[in-house]
């Protein structure tokens, strides 16, 4: 069911009959976060929906509503210690402050209705399919480009789709998930040089990395405009899941190697078709 309606009557139909609702759908990857009407834009499509969504499953009779929020409602970078599910949240584009503005409203559609509602926050996904940035890694990395980013020391933790799907299905039906706000993520965490070797090796491709400083790098993208794009690739961003986990007794079955070679396999079956 593909639109972005803000009437629930359209919804009411696909929630009947239904014990729980995963909510995915929602605005992401666009080039449009720094114009004047962005939030707006943003709120119309991540926020007004769920609001209708939410108020047709509570008609509907559904049991529990999971919503597909972000890790980005943490901000840019983590510092020191990796993010938890009781971290502050520090939004700092349209898209995430419309992210968490849907988690609040599902939080607050819980305490007035007995709908269960649950928020997932996972971080960059990787696996065939993908888009935003990290289709255009694939590209670059593809093509041969000789990328900047070899002295970079970063920690970053990304989920595959494959992880991601169970953890999704295991919650919806799980118990102690109710009322909660869970982290999702592979085992294992990554620094940007390490994940360009990696699909370069998949896509049998030399890793073209250059050691340029990271402090020049971070200056030079502030200079240009672009630290945000900066932060996204030469920072830390780092979660621990490990509460999530042990609440649902759950753990993620596919490593990172495996997700990021699935990727790499998608790519190549499909490369040229992909948008960038």
């Amino acid at each position: 069911m593909e639109h972005s309606c803000t009437d629930p009557a359209p919804w009411l139909n696909a929630c009947t009959q239904v014990q729980a609702v995963i909510h995915l759908a929602g605005r992401a990857h666009q080039a449009d976060k720094n114009l004047p009407n962005a939030l707006q834009t943003y709120r119309r499509a991540n926020v007004e929906p769920t609001r209708a969504l939410a108020c047709a499953a509570r008609q509907a009779g559904v049991n529990r509503l999971l919503f597909l929020s972000s890790v980005a409602v943490y901000g840019c970078n983590s510092t020191a210690a990796p993010f938890t599910e009781n971290s502050p949240t520090k939004p700092v584009d349209p898209y995430a402050i419309s992210k968490l503005e849907a988690e609040r409203l599902l939080l607050q559609e819980m305490e007035i209705s007995p709908m269960e509602v649950c928020i997932v926050r996972p971080p960059l996904v990787h696996g065939p399919g993908v888009k935003g940035n990290m289709l255009t890694l694939l590209n670059l990395v593809c093509r041969g480009l000789p990328l900047p980013l070899g002295a970079i020391r970063n920690r970053r933790s990304l989920v595959g789709i494959g992880n991601l799907s169970t953890f999704l299905t295991h919650a919806a039906g799980h118990p102690q998930a109710t009322g909660k706000i869970l982290l999702v993520a592979d085992a294992q965490e990554v620094s940007t040089p390490e994940l360009i070797a990696t699909i370069a090796r998949e896509l049998g491709q030399k890793p073209r990395l250059l050691h340029l400083p990271p402090g020049l790098l971070r200056s030079v993208s502030t200079l240009l405009g672009k630290r945000e794009a900066y932060n996204k690739v030469g920072g830390d961003f780092r979660i621990d899941p490990s509460l999530s986990y042990r609440q649902l007794d759950w753990h993620p079955p596919e490593d990172l190697s495996t997700g990021i070679a699935a990727m790499c396999a998608w790519y190549k079956e499909n490369r040229g078709r992909q948008a960038t």
